[in-house]
């Protein structure tokens, strides 16, 4: 295979092996243990383990959301519930859960932070009950390009789920 053509399969097949993996399957349950290679080492430290506290920002067509101490965005996926997280194995590489050792102190929420026990282990950190994610396609502070993938991820908002963009309000 040339060079050139090469590069074009690659371009195009690795961003849609990764688009696949971080979709899921819509609302199926991926099995396996969550790895951290591909969580974003500025946003979350090591081992993807929160830092600092929880704020929120104000990001272009979506609105105030919240994100961690270095200013990434927190995503929840629709098809979590209060309590269980649905995002595994391979999405769990693409959408890390946000860990911590105890619930960080947050800055301009109106809901309340808690913990919900982690398929991959230790503690999810949760924002009115919902799981919180990171997106690893986020490669700086104050993006969004995890808001709507496979219709079922969306940016958390300080109101909680149904007002960052999520046309179904939450509901699922």
């Amino acid at each position: 295979m040339n060079a050139p053509r090469f590069r074009f399969v690659t371009a195009t097949l690795v961003p849609l092996a990764i688009l696949l993996a971080a979709c899921g399957g819509g609302g199926s349950t991926n099995t396996g243990t969550a790895g951290t290679s591909m969580t974003p080492a500025p946003a979350t430290g090591s081992g993807g383990q929160a830092k600092d506290g929880i704020s929120t920002t104000e990001v272009t067509d979506v609105g105030t959301v919240l994100v961690n101490a270095d200013g990434f965005t927190l995503y929840y996926l629709q098809t979590d519930t209060h309590s269980e997280v649905t995002c595994t194995g391979g999405c769990a590489q693409t959408w890390p859960p946000v860990l911590v050792t105890e619930v960080p102190d947050a800055t301009g929420l109106s809901g309340k932070l808690g913990t919900i026990a982690s398929p991959s282990g230790g503690d999810q950190l949760t924002y009115e009950g919902w799981p919180l994610y990171m997106y690893a396609g986020d490669s700086q502070p104050g993006q969004v390009k995890g808001q709507g993938v496979g219709g079922v991820w969306f940016a958390m908002t300080p109101d909680g789920p149904g007002s960052g963009g999520d046309p179904t309000g939450g509901k699922y």
